[in-house]
């Protein structure tokens, strides 16, 4: 038996409703620093893109793409959209549960991979050592980030989760700054390579090498595509000149 034209019809615009969706969330995605004040992104179209993505994931011909556009706007959500500081905790633990279940559907997807090593490492960061030990988190974001060769997440997880001796053999600190000249060489024009580098090396107490990553993070352009991505990256190089200023006895 044959569809009838009315059912054709009908998928036709179900699929093509979607995809409407998917298009509506895209572009709000690509203008997501329009609205914007200084390095503070637009809510209303933080939220129009995330609700967008959801209903475009209905469709299971673009619910790859559509997964991966909602955890991108959610990661982006908690990076650049105001909340108060005490739903901090919950927005990461939201975003970290999130970004596990689309990684566990798609790990393949690249996209969706950083951002769930990222979030982890993070979630990680700001747990106790224990509790985060007890996750597994420097193994699964070990794992992750190797996998798709994210040196920018492995040197900031070998420079920010909890090490604990015999317990751990990682991260490891001294591999921290490898993978971390080994993300800036792979994309410079990404100032947040320089703003990590240049923390890593003040906290090593390493100046000179310190100011040289701030004076060539803030050499670079702001790009149109990551706008308020680089707004924010050049804020911390200026913020990390400040704590080497003190450090360094300068005014």
């Amino acid at each position: 038996m044959y569809p009838s034209s009315l059912a054709i019809l009908l998928f036709a615009a179900i699929c093509s409703f979607a995809n409407s969706d998917l298009a509506f969330a895209d572009s709000c995605y690509k203008a997501r620093a329009e609205r914007a004040k200084g390095d503070k992104a637009d809510k209303k179209n933080a939220d129009l893109m995330i609700a967008a993505y959801k209903r475009a994931q209905k469709d299971s011909t673009i619910a790859e793409k559509a997964t991966e556009g909602l955890v991108k706007s959610v990661y982006f959500a908690f990076r650049f959209v105001p909340f108060e500081k005490n739903k901090r905790k919950a927005k990461l633990d939201s975003l970290k549960e999130l970004s596990e279940k689309a990684y566990n559907r798609y790990p393949k997807n690249r996209e969706i991979a950083h951002i769930y090593a990222a979030s982890v490492s993070m979630w990680g960061a700001e747990k106790n050592p224990l509790a985060a030990v007890k996750d597994g988190v420097a193994a699964k974001v070990r794992d992750v980030a190797t996998a798709t060769k994210n040196y920018q997440v492995l040197g900031r997880a070998h420079q920010l989760l909890p090490y604990i001796p015999i317990i751990l053999s990682w991260p490891d600190k001294e591999l921290a700054e490898k993978y971390l000249k080994m993300a800036l060489k792979d994309d410079p024009g990404d100032i947040y390579n320089y703003f990590f580098l240049a923390e890593y090396y003040l906290d090593e107490k390493k100046y000179d090498e310190s100011q040289k990553y701030i004076d060539k993070g803030l050499a670079r352009g702001v790009r149109t595509d990551y706008f308020l991505e680089d707004r924010r990256g050049r804020w911390h190089l200026k913020e990390i000149q400040k704590k080497l200023n003190t450090k360094v006895g300068k005014k």
